[in-house]
């Protein structure tokens, strides 16, 4: 079956280039290697030049459609799994894919874990296909004859082998064909009609005429079968001739029949003794494991000779039993060849019986250093495996599933949790979780228990009575002595707050494009408006009413210009593509004017706009344009916010490094909360009572560009009295 790794291939067809990617992203995630096809077309292309493990096929896509894909693979036999995917819901249309011969569907957007499963089900079914095609062509070329018959006997299947060897047709019945009751013993049908109506597997030898009249030995095993839950609804049986083996066997029986030939074969010493305990047989491998020679039986080889003397009392006891039944034993114990070297073994020992009872006893010896050392290597490995427990980051807790209580928990559990090892041992599952969610976090443990659960998110209490969000999968297994849950419970406290910010920028962002909508609309419906009176009435209005109009045109002109060089300026400080045009300038001719730009604006509001320049001013080397548009956007926020008959205070002067550029007004101030969020985007100071206008985008732009000019902004405000705004950009270097 295909492992999620590298070299599995998946073939991902969708119309969808987002689909596409989704899907494979997800895939290399979980090992495979993704081809994509953005239609039938390719799809059918790639099917053609390319192997696939898989398929993944978008039902809906044009010019050639899922369905005609599925169709095309269905009828040039492609042997790979088709999983539809679908985004519109037409259950007919997964139904007649389903019927055609696709594997599963998948609705958009695709989950990853559902289709983790899906692919995994797939690939275990497709490798269960491959193994039956196999099975069946092994059968087929199989030398031994297999037949399967109904259970009165009558042939259902026969391989080509059963068809040479018999010469059987379907509808013969197959103890006609099997049994010559003309050649085999009188009662050999009864013992295979009983076997078979018993239930029982028969296996034997049984004479049999050829066609050409001659006399054959056939072995064959029989076996009933089970078939959809009726017992003994058909019979299997394998047949092989075995007339030379069987005229090979009686001319070795003829020659030798004794069991030492046998054990001659073994890789295993064998042995015997006597009354007393003295070897009296061994075979090849006894005499080349402990360094012995068949002369050296003769004189004298008492078994007690290869064990320790440690060892040796246990043996003797066994000896003075004499037991005339069953066998002494398996021991451990450590043996000895004829130089000294001794090796761990495993012996097994039967007393040798007769009519005047025990007269020895045989043994066979399994050399076990290899096994030693697997045990050994066993035990590092089940060291590595618990420090490797007790090393994995997340905390992992253990409980019994039957009684919920921890059995097992890891350093991190441990440190997670607050408690000591004498204190977990004393904790059932749901003491862990708060109250209110103890009975959710329980039934999601018996479910995990089954196997069944997935993933939860929760809440669990420490020891110390702290809360912490937590993400927990889980697994139930099975032990030699009892079934386990394991959880892993990860803090997912950080994610939760990032999830927080994520909403509320996607919130900030709906506000923007609201308020963007609304000052966008402000201006155009006075454009609109005034263009629209000048058009319909131009020749009853007077010059002085036209210039008036004309002039609130080109100031909402003015200001709809303004906002959309603030949005197009923050898209590129976002997208990285702000460019800048900077030179050595005199910063107070580019403050001045846009005092004097704002001037009118100050007046209508009844605002004092001071501007005071401390002698000399340095030169500073930036961009006129940016420079100019961090001075609009302060001073403006300052005569927004500054009520009738205030003052803005506009001030430059230098220190030894710097130019200090600083806005100071005496309106309502900034609530200390909101001091930190003013230069992120789209944040604007919620007022009480006051609509609050402008994109929030201002201050923000102010702060790259400072920013971009290796300078600083500051604030500080005192609510009700005044805020202070304080722009520090570093001077031109003199040579």
């Amino acid at each position: 079956m295909p492992q999620s790794d590298d070299h599995t291939t998946v073939l991902i067809a969708d119309d969808s280039e987002l689909v596409r990617k989704t899907v494979s992203r997800i895939m290399s995630r979980l090992g495979y290697h993704p081809v994509t096809a953005s239609g039938g077309i390719e799809a059918v292309s790639l099917l053609q030049s390319s192997s696939f493990d898989a398929l993944l096929l978008d039902i809906s896509m044009p010019e050639k459609g899922g369905i005609d894909v599925l169709r095309f693979v269905m009828e040039n036999g492609y042997a790979l799994p088709v999983i539809m995917i679908s985004g519109s819901g037409d259950i007919g249309q997964v139904v007649q894919c389903l019927k055609m011969g696709a594997y599963d569907y998948l609705t958009k957007p695709v989950d990853a874990h559902r289709l983790q499963i899906v692919l995994k089900n797939a690939f275990s079914e497709s490798a269960l296909r491959r193994k039956v095609r196999l099975l069946s062509a092994a059968v087929d070329q199989s030398p031994v004859a297999v037949v399967i018959t109904d259970n009165r006997g009558y042939i259902e299947y026969a391989n080509p082998s059963f068809t040479a060897f018999r010469n059987a047709l379907t509808g013969c019945r197959l103890q006609e064909n099997i049994f010559d009751d003309d050649a085999q013993p009188e009662n050999l049908s009864v013992k295979f009609r009983n076997a078979i109506v018993s239930g029982k597997v028969w296996q034997g030898d049984y004479c049999n005429h050829k066609r050409n009249g001659e006399l054959s030995w056939e072995h064959a095993i029989i076996s009933p079968v089970a078939s959809q839950g009726e017992s003994g609804s058909h019979i299997l049986a394998f047949m092989q001739d075995i007339t030379e083996s069987r005229k090979n066997q009686e001319a070795l029986l003829k020659s030798n029949r004794r069991f030492r030939e046998l054990a001659d074969l073994l890789p295993q010493p064998v042995f015997e003794t006597d009354g007393k305990g003295f070897i009296t047989y061994s075979n090849r491998a006894g005499f080349s494991t402990f360094g012995y020679s068949r002369k050296d039986m003769k004189r004298g080889i008492h078994a007690l000779q290869f064990f320790a003397p440690e060892d040796k009392s246990r043996l003797m006891h066994g000896l003075r039993m004499k037991k005339t039944a069953g066998p002494l034993g398996t021991h451990e114990f450590t043996v000895f060849r004829r130089d000294g070297a001794g090796f761990p073994a495993l012996v097994y020992t039967a007393p040798i019986t007769g009519r005047k009872g025990s007269g020895g006893f045989r043994g066979i010896v399994v050399d076990i250093t290899e096994l030693k050392e697997s045990e050994r290597m066993l035990r590092e490995n089940r060291k590595k495996y618990l420090d490797l427990f007790q090393a994995i980051p997340d905390a992992i807790i253990v409980a019994d599933a039957e009684s919920g209580v921890l059995v097992e928990w890891n350093r991190q559990g441990q440190f997670f949790f607050g408690y000591t090892p004498e204190e977990f041992s004393r904790l059932h599952i749901g003491d862990l979780y708060p109250e209110q969610l103890r009975e959710e976090a329980v039934a999601y443990f018996k479910k995990a228990c089954t196997g069944q659960a997935g993933t939860l998110e929760t809440q669990i209490v420490t020891r110390q009575g702290i809360r912490i969000d937590v993400h927990i999968s889980s697994a139930a297994f099975t032990t030699e002595n009892f079934r386990c849950f394991v959880g892993i419970f990860r803090d997912i406290t950080q994610q939760k707050r990032s999830d927080r910010l994520v909403s509320e920028n996607i919130r900030m962002k709906n506000d923007f494009i609201s308020t963007v909508s609304h000052e966008l609309r402000t201006p155009l419906f006075s454009i609109l408006g005034f263009t629209g009176t000048l058009l319909r009435e131009q020749d009853e209005l007077d010059r002085e009413t036209r210039m008036e109009f004309i002039s609130i045109i080109h100031d909402e002109s003015k200001r709809l210009s303004a906002l959309i060089e603030d949005v197009l300026m923050i898209s590129r400080i976002d997208s990285g593509r702000v460019s800048y045009k900077k030179s050595e300038l005199d910063p107070s001719i580019t403050v001045s004017d846009v005092c004097r730009s704002l001037k009118i604006r100050a007046d209508e509001k009844n605002i004092d706009l001071r501007l005071r320049v401390c002698a000399p001013m340095e030169h500073i080397f930036a961009d006129q344009d940016s420079l100019k548009q961090v001075a609009i956007n302060i001073i403006g926020n300052a005569l927004k916010f500054t009520h009738s008959g205030g003052v803005v205070q506009v001030r430059l002067s230098c220190d030894a490094q710097s130019l200090l550029f600083s806005v100071e007004d005496n309106g309502p101030g900034i609530p200390a909360e909101d001091i930190e969020k003013i230069f992120e985007k789209f944040f604007r100071v919620e007022r009480s009572g006051e609509a609050v206008d402008g994109t929030g985008l201002g201050l923000s732009i102010v702060k790259e560009i400072v920013a971009d000019h290796d300078g600083t902004v500051e604030v500080k405000s005192i609510p009700n009295q005044s805020t202070v705004f304080l722009v520090r950009l570093p001077l031109l270097m003199k040579p």
